[in-house]
């Protein structure tokens, strides 16, 4: 079959007779077709031109003399091979044009470079890897483990961010810099409200080891307190004392009633089934929708690649908080809820953001927060007795 192939057929001018001729090979080209008693003569292709097949033809193809836009010679041409180019490095050909690899976003890492004839191939990062920047090289990182280098945990690293390292010290300065992105476990919602509605009584002109002796069940420990005196503005600090006092007596849920009253708020607003289900854009809505200081975009994205959906709200009501101190969780709910009313939000969005509200507003631990401490500025001794409490 292959004799066959390198033949072809030539009618002989003088005598008319049909004749089988050997083509001629790579390289070459007929120079006289054969005769009864001659077989093909074949003569080298000239310069600059080239056959790379068999072929009966008496001329060779002309070499390609100049790649195209952003292409680089790969072969130069011989008498057997054109010219070969290619795409230059960072380039893929794409209907005969080269086009620039593609860039794989935040949170996507490479798991296949280009080459000049094929595109970048882009993979979200798996869990406990990260990349922070549009790379066409960069595969996904694994995430820094603080425990290994002796440092706490600032910030759990998400697929577009690694995680962040430091000393306690540097955990209590972003605690009050109120810089949190991520997902915490411990958001307390209620807790954070009747804490912040608590600025209105004027603490902060009060001496933080004043507070620290006043307050009932176990004393947070004085290494914390003067961390935090050191980190926190004199607001902040008496902020940050009731959640380290919180976090001490967690466990002693009949102390005073107050912190059962604010489990008990916290158990009411995370049955709010109709929050379960938002979407990236919903967040965003109640977000321009909330009164003060905006939680960033990129912050909202975060939170949603990094909490269940049953967290989103609470959370983004916690990132909202951190930044707007000075504002009442209420009162901002029910400004929200107008504002996304007139812009015809969901039915859902509505009813949850609205339980929640009346869930916090209705709240009797705010009041009794609130008692607690006016009799304190009252009375500096009103602590060294446990019975009104008990009461």
């Amino acid at each position: 079959q292959q004799a066959e192939l390198s033949k072809y057929q030539y009618r002989d001018p003088v005598t008319s007779d049909l004749l089988l001729c050997d083509q001629c090979p790579p390289g070459t080209a007929v120079k006289k077709h054969c005769t009864a008693d001659r077989t093909t003569e074949c003569q080298a292709c000239p310069e600059r031109h080239f056959a790379d097949s068999w072929h009966w033809g008496d001329s060779c193809q002309y070499c390609t003399l100049v790649c195209k836009e952003r292409q680089l010679v790969q072969q130069e041409c011989n008498s057997t091979h054109d010219r070969v180019c290619e795409c230059a490095a960072g380039f893929h050909l794409v209907v005969e044009f080269c086009i620039t690899h593609s860039s794989c976003p935040p949170g996507y890492g490479v798991t296949a470079l280009g080459t000049p004839v094929s595109d970048t191939v882009c993979k979200q990062c798996p869990a406990g890897h990260f990349s922070s920047s549009r790379s066409s090289t960069e595969p996904c990182r694994p995430h820094r483990n603080c425990t290994d280098s002796g440092l706490k945990t600032l910030r759990w690293g998400t697929s577009a961010s690694d995680s962040i390292c430091g000393s306690q010290d540097q955990i209590m300065a972003i605690d009050c810099a109120h810089q949190h992105t991520l997902c915490h476990t411990d958001v307390l919602l209620c807790e954070e409200a009747v804490f912040q509605s608590l600025a209105s009584l004027q603490l902060s002109s009060v001496p933080l080891e004043r507070l620290l002796e006043s307050l009932p069940g176990r004393r947070v420990d004085g290494k914390s307190v003067e961390r935090l005196k050191k980190a926190c503005s004199p607001q902040q600090q008496v902020l940050q004392l009731l959640r380290l006092w919180r976090q001490q007596n967690k466990d002693q849920d009949k102390l005073y009633g107050i912190i059962k009253g604010v489990n008990h708020c916290e158990r009411k607003v995370s049955r709010c089934n109709s929050l379960k289900n938002l979407t990236l854009g919903d967040l965003l809505e109640v977000t321009n929708s909330l009164p003060g200081v905006k939680v960033p975009r990129e912050n909202v994205s975060a939170l949603v690649a990094t909490c269940l959906p049953k967290q989103y709200i609470l959370q983004l009501l916690h990132l909202w908080k951190t930044a707007n101190f000075d504002l009442d969780l209420v009162k901002s709910l029910s400004h929200s809820l107008r504002v996304l009313r007139s812009k015809g939000a969901p039915r859902y969005l509505l009813k949850g953001l609205k339980k929640i509200s009346r869930i916090i507003g209705s709240t009797s631990t705010r009041k009794t927060y609130e008692k607690m401490f006016v009799s304190m500025l009252q009375d500096e001794l009103c602590f060294k007795t446990l019975k009104p409490f008990n009461e």
